[in-house]
C-alpha cells in the first residue's frame, strides 16, 4: 500500500522504500506491488541511510529484499496464449500478438505479456517509476504520451524476472483500465 505523508518512510512490515519524495510500502505477506502506485511523501521521514535524492532521480532504500518462489500457497504460471491478442489506445494499434504469454498469478486476473517486438515502441516512453514483486522481480515502467494522464505508467516489463519467471523476459504487459481494449480473438 502506498504510504500517506503521515507514514512516509520506512514502515513496519515493509520490503523497500523510496528515499526523497515517493514511498512504496509492501505489505510483509509478500504480496505484489505492480498495482500500487506510491503516493508523494516527505523525504524528512525516510531514516534509512541511503542519500537523498532530487525526485527525477530517485534511489530505492532495500530493506530485506528476498525472492520468493511459487507454490501452493502462491502458484504462478506462465503459458503461451493460443489467440491473438491486440492493445488499441485512441483508435491506434499499439500491440499486435499472436505470441503472447498468460501469466496466471495466484487469486490476480490473468495478465497477457507481449513480446517486445511486437509492440509499437515508438509509442512508449520510459519512466522512472519501478516496483517489486518477490515472485518476479524488479518492474520497470512506460507510459503512452497518445493517452493523455490515463496512460501514465500504463506498461510494465521485468527485463531481469526472477528464473520462475523468466519466459517474461522482454514481455510487455499493459494495465487494462489504461488502455482502451486488449483485444483476444482466434489466431
Amino acid at each position: 500500500m502506498a504510504a500517506s505523508p503521515a507514514t512516509a518512510g520506512r514502515r513496519l512490515g515493509s520490503r523497500w522504500t523510496f528515499c526523497a519524495s515517493r514511498t512504496v510500502a509492501l505489505p510483509s505477506t509478500g504480496t505484489c506491488s505492480r498495482t500500487r502506485r506510491p503516493a508523494p511523501a516527505p523525504s524528512a521521514a525516510c531514516r534509512c541511510s541511503a542519500p537523498r535524492s532530487p525526485p527525477d532521480r530517485r534511489r530505492p532504500c532495500v530493506t530485506d529484499r528476498v525472492a520468493k518462489t511459487p507454490g501452493p500457497d502462491h502458484p504462478i504460471t506462465v503459458e503461451p496464449n493460443a489467440c491473438r491478442v491486440v492493445v488499441r489506445l485512441g483508435g491506434k494499434v499499439i500491440a499486435d500478438t499472436t505470441r503472447a504469454l498468460t501469466l496466471r498469478e495466484s487469486d490476480y486476473p490473468p495478465v497477457q505479456y507481449i513480446p517486445r517486438e511486437d509492440v509499437d515502441m515508438t509509442s512508449l516512453k520510459r519512466t522512472n517509476h519501478g516496483t517489486y514483486c518477490p515472485y518476479k522481480g524488479d518492474a520497470s515502467y512506460f507510459s503512452i504520451p497518445a493517452g493523455g494522464e490515463r496512460s501514465v505508467d500504463a506498461i510494465w516489463t521485468y527485463e531481469a524476472p526472477y528464473d520462475a519467471v523468466v519466459e517474461i523476459k522482454d514481455h510487455l504487459a499493459f494495465y487494462p483500465d489504461r488502455v482502451d481494449a486488449i483485444e483476444q480473438s482466434a489466431a
